[in-house]
């Protein structure tokens, strides 16, 4: 990890901005490639990430897993954090006082890895980095602008996992996600830079049949 972004999880691992401190076993900062072109932004930890101190690694974090090598890519590809970075009891939603708390921690990542893409996956990510009141379901299907950077909402792998089995008028939240990281992919493939041509081979030089050779003068 590049010191600056380990300074500032080492700081954020000792924060007390907010209630969620008294209740949560440790600060789940981060975790990916430092450098990483795409960030995954979630809602909160959960009783697994709040026991191992890691991001997504419960069953919602499996199903990331499963969507990521649909595309070809790794865990160890991405960057994966949340808005709140202490899980809210009973797993609750964060309230916003919690979440302006968190901003900084968050802005800081965004700014020190420095993503192509993000992804914000559920209804708190997407608000909170638009600065939106519209819900998740009208705002995924299509990115958004976002800092330089591209920003595709899709749904958390939570609200998947709950959906699956009832009946939807239209694609159920997984074929939703799954039509949402074939879009990521397209975005992948068109932010990663043209490889530089290669150059042409030297021509060799005319031979001037008229002119005597360089040997004959030896003679």
């Amino acid at each position: 990890m590049p010191i600056e972004l380990e300074a500032v999880a080492a700081e954020a691992a000792g924060c007390t901005r907010c209630r969620l401190h008294q209740s949560r076993t440790q600060v789940v900062f981060g975790q990916g490639d430092p450098h990483a072109d795409l960030m995954f932004v979630g809602e909160a930890p959960g009783f697994h990430e709040d026991r191992l101190g890691l991001p997504f690694v419960g069953p919602s974090g499996q199903l990331l897993n499963r969507l990521l090598e649909g595309i070809g890519l790794r865990r160890d590809d991405v960057y994966i954090c949340n808005v709140v970075k202490s899980r809210p009891p009973q797993n609750r939603d964060p309230q916003p006082d919690e979440i302006a708390a968190c901003r900084p921690w968050l802005d800081a990542q965004i700014r020190l890895v420095d993503p192509k893409v993000v992804v914000t996956l559920g209804n708190f990510a997407a608000k909170t980095l638009l600065e939106t009141t519209t819900g998740i379901t009208r705002l995924r299907g299509r990115t958004h602008p976002f800092q330089g950077r591209v920003l595709l909402p899709t749904f958390h792998p939570a609200a998947a996992l709950h959906a699956q089995g009832r009946r939807t008028a239209g694609p159920s939240p997984l074929e939703a996600m799954e039509g949402d990281f074939r879009v990521l992919a397209e975005l992948l493939a068109a932010a990663k830079p043209a490889p530089e041509p290669e150059p042409a081979p030297e021509e060799a030089a005319p031979v001037d049949e008229d002119r005597p050779s360089e040997q004959l003068g030896l003679f």
